[in-house]
């Protein structure tokens, strides 16, 4: 019987090709554009993320509690030679960077504002960092105890700075007498956040323990990058282990909560977004099946005349209904995974927004992801959501009297 309630259902979407195929052709653009929305933002979070990890985040940091709770100057990590030979003996920890960390007023020849001051190991960071690396003018830091310091490119926009000028750094030590020391800029760095450019520079970090009056091996924090992130937090477990009790390790998401919540938060507002769209395709499959018992009014009346009983005609109507959305759920499918398997290749121009785009830290160029993690989830969203707006169609094909249906030309 159901096999022949089927076979019933899909001859009669088809009784009305223009308007079944109509029908199902929304159906299939509407779950392209979910996926193709989902896998273009999955995307882009996932690339605001990389770039966040290379070039200023890291992939894990090491330092006192007291550092991170007040940033008093004094924190350093203690026992700092057997915490890096910890990093040094791990195998899954590929690069470490120290760094010195104090706020300071910067100040050129017409302008000043604050920004805060990375003392940082030249050869390191640039192991860790792609700050070093995206030097655009001049060169990254040299030597480990002179003068040299590299801005960012919208700090230096801000400051009316160019290569070879001189500022003045103006900060407290750990004594609390002020600093005020000239500098040269010897480079000027693009990084993937223009805020970021704006508040962070680099001095050498042995300048630095000296102007703040510090050991001369001290660091705050120390930065490092493992050889798989996947396995991050097992490798932090190891090197707990290995550390003094004193320290703190924290992961990527618990340095910038917000980017580890990036991912979740999308996820739940991909799976609202793709279920808007399910609904309005569904209010149009509700339409078009009404339209439908109301063609079929003496038809359906005169099946319950010779014997068709109500729940064979409501499970008529609601396998209709199921057929006619899940009729354009693969289709649509289909074209959201080779969309997003193309555009992962070529990537998507974002050259209009390029300037805004980069004060979050996104490229001007984006590249979707295939997102198959989401395709059951949006398949059983069509059933449940076609089966709900299938029953009002088929409670209003029950209500109909069989003798008056069948007088209706």
């Amino acid at each position: 019987m159901m096999r022949n309630t089927l076979s019933m259902a899909w001859r009669n979407i088809w009784r009305s090709p223009w308007r079944s195929s109509v029908v199902i052709i929304a159906m299939a653009l509407g779950i392209w554009a979910g996926i193709f929305t989902i896998g273009l933002t999955q995307g882009m979070n996932t690339a605001r993320t990389d770039s966040a990890l290379n070039d200023y985040i890291g992939h894990g940091r090491i330092s006192t509690e007291t550092y991170m709770v007040n940033g008093d100057i004094a924190a350093y990590i203690p026992q700092y030679q057997e915490v890096t030979a910890s990093l040094e003996a791990s195998d899954q920890v590929s690069a470490w960077a120290p760094r010195l960390i104090t706020s300071s007023m910067i100040q050129s020849g017409s302008k000043s504002t604050a920004v805060m001051v990375m003392g940082v190991d030249p050869e390191r960071e640039g192991l860790v960092f792609s700050s070093a690396v995206n030097v655009v003018e001049g060169h990254f830091l040299t030597d480990p105890s002179g003068d040299e310091l590299v801005i960012g490119q919208s700090l230096a926009d801000k400051l009316d700075v160019m290569l070879d000028d001189r500022i003045v750094l103006t900060f407290q030590d750990q004594t609390g007498n002020i600093y005020a020391g000239l500098f040269w800029v010897t480079g000027i760095y693009d990084g993937v956040s223009n805020m970021v450019e704006e508040a962070n520079l680099y001095v050498s970090i042995g300048t630095l323990s000296e102007a703040l009056a510090l050991p001369s091996s001290s660091a705050h924090e120390i930065r490092y990058r493992v050889t798989d992130l996947a396995e991050l937090d097992a490798t932090q477990a190891k090197l707990t282990a290995s550390m003094p009790a004193v320290v703190q390790l924290d992961g990527w998401k618990r340095i910038n909560p917000e980017l580890g919540m990036a991912d979740d938060i999308m996820a739940q507002a991909m799976l609202i977004f793709i279920t808007i769209i399910l609904l309005a395709m569904s209010f149009g499959i509700l339409n078009t099946m009404l339209m439908a018992i109301l063609e079929r009014q003496r038809e359906l009346g005169m099946l319950m005349a010779i014997g068709m009983n109500k729940s064979r005609l409501f499970a008529l109507i609601v396998t209709e209904t199921l057929l006619l959305s899940l009729a354009g759920l693969p289709l649509g499918i289909a074209l959201g995974h080779v969309s997003l398997t193309l555009t992962a290749k070529t990537g998507i121009s974002m050259a209009s927004v390029e300037q805004g785009m980069a004060e979050y830290g996104i490229a001007s160029t984006i590249y979707p992801v295939t997102v198959p993690e989401y395709y059951l989830t949006i398949a059983a969203l069509v059933f449940v959501l076609s089966f709900l707006f299938s029953l009002y169609p088929a409670r209003k094909a029950l209500k109909l009297n069989p003798v008056e249906s069948m007088r209706v030309l």
